[in-house]
């Protein structure tokens, strides 16, 4: 009963395989969310994953593949958007007192389709969710992927919405 790392305690031996798998799991996706947003960053959990396959640890691998920014916004994001497309109306997500990059232009386009809402978030000071660092640059990369997925849907049906009249002052500021 004295300690770890060989000793015996109540029976057992300490084995760092079995210990290991769940700390590097965290580690992973601490990594992974914790990481700045870019590209690169990609390899990070993928490469827990790639060491917790090697441990043969398999749960712990799946789990930190489907939990990473990499694969659980996106899915995300797609199934708000499929949710949507049942319901026939989709919702541009905004967030009090964060500028979206995607809603620099469609706010104030007369082209915008009538199935196209404007959903506020109830998300940061005075709401119930109040995230602060990597908890907010998630809940901010799902909107705009959202908002993303709902004008590349807008721009597809823009022909069918807007008519000549609308789009011709535009044409004519752009020159």
């Amino acid at each position: 009963m004295t300690g770890s790392f060989g000793r015996v305690r109540e029976g057992r031996r300490f084995n760092w395989r079995h210990e290991a798998a769940p700390v590097l799991a965290v580690a992973g996706l601490a990594a992974d969310y914790l990481s700045p947003p870019a590209a690169w960053t990609m390899v990070l959990p993928f490469a827990f994953v790639v060491v917790l396959l090697a441990l043969r640890k398999w749960a712990f691998a799946a789990a930190v593949f489907l939990l990473c920014s990499w694969m659980l916004i996106p899915t995300a994001a797609r199934a708000v958007f499929a949710v949507e497309e049942m319901r026939g109306k989709h919702d541009a997500f905004w967030i009090a007192g964060v500028e979206l990059q995607s809603l620099d232009g469609p706010i104030a386009d007369p082209c915008v389709p009538k199935y196209v809402g404007f959903t506020t978030l109830p998300v940061g000071p005075g709401h119930l969710i109040n995230p602060r660092w990597a908890l907010r640059r998630a809940i901010v990369s799902f909107t705009e992927l959202h908002n993303f997925m709902v004008l590349e849907r807008w721009q597809q049906d823009v022909s069918d919405v807007c008519t000549d009249s609308d789009a011709a002052p535009r044409d004519a500021d752009a020159r």
